[in-house]
């Protein structure tokens, strides 16, 4: 599947931390996680411009909140589950060997640490975590009080005010400065987390080898990392299944399967 040219690169040039890779919703289609803009991704059941931002949210939870307690349920639902794909688990593979430095995400599903991905540099944040509006205190939302909180939602569905105590319950106030917990999870016209878009840039400064795997690469500003890594000088190879917006820009572009491609850079690497 890997063209002959590329092979010889990817043999010649993966060397010990030189590599770094940003990964889209792609990879996890894999896992049985739509693309949210893709063929039957959320977005088609539910409008962005309500779902995927603050003032949306508040607005249908005091509407109806019904229809916010299904979005809830669908979009967990289909997270938990989810398991790592053999791309995932090659990638943490290469990270295990000093091959690959980090791993970017724009992803919120928590895959690549199942996989036991360490260095995870999580742009749009963690649907498994929430954090404090003030100080920024991360709590981690085990899968089975997610499933809890989830049933909850159902027996409470029609109700406003025991849909507000639902989540004054799941997401409570920080026991550090007294803010309300909010989830993880970087919804539209938000700014991107700042200590992680600095990790990123400082692992792209630093990368030979930039893969883009699985994205579309038209939401900004992860889209631009890219352009960053290749006026440094890296080196991009894009593994997807389609071209993206920055295909154009690739040195190297391997069509196919994340999790069929990933294992065979492995055999490639003797990693195999």
């Amino acid at each position: 599947m890997i063209p002959g040219k590329v092979r010889n690169y990817i043999k010649n040039n993966f060397k010990e931390g030189r590599v770094a890779c940003l990964t889209g919703a792609g990879i996890s289609a894999e896992s049985g996680i739509p693309t949210f803009r893709g063929k039957g991704g959320l977005w088609e059941r539910y409008d962005p411009q309500i779902y995927a931002n603050a003032p949306g949210l508040i607005s249908i939870l005091r509407t109806h909140p019904e229809e916010l307690v299904n979005f809830i349920v669908d979009f967990y639902s289909i997270l938990l589950k989810a398991h790592p794909n053999l791309a995932h688990r090659a990638l943490a593979v290469l990270e295990k060997e000093n091959i690959l430095s980090s791993t970017i995400t724009q992803n919120i599903d928590g895959l690549h640490q199942q996989a036991e991905s360490q260095n995870v540099i999580e742009l749009h944040g963690n649907a498994f975590r929430i954090r404090c509006i003030q100080c920024s205190q991360l709590v981690v939302l085990e899968k089975d009080k997610l499933r809890e909180m989830i049933e909850s939602f159902k027996i409470n569905k029609n109700s406003y005010i025991k849909i507000l105590k639902v989540l004054s319950r799941y997401f409570p106030r920080c026991a550090i400065c007294g803010s309300r917990y909010r989830i993880d999870i970087v919804l539209f016209g938000e700014i991107l987390p700042a200590d992680e878009l600095s990790r990123a840039y400082k692992h792209l400064n630093n990368c030979d080898v930039l893969l883009l795997i699985g994205s579309s690469l038209i939401v900004y500003p992860a889209a631009g990392l890219p352009l960053y890594a290749k006026e440094r000088g890296a080196k991009i190879i894009e593994i997807n299944n389609e071209p993206s917006s920055l295909s154009d820009l690739c040195d190297y572009i391997i069509t196919g399967r994340a999790s069929e491609v990933l294992p065979e850079i492995l055999g490639v690497l003797g990693y195999a």
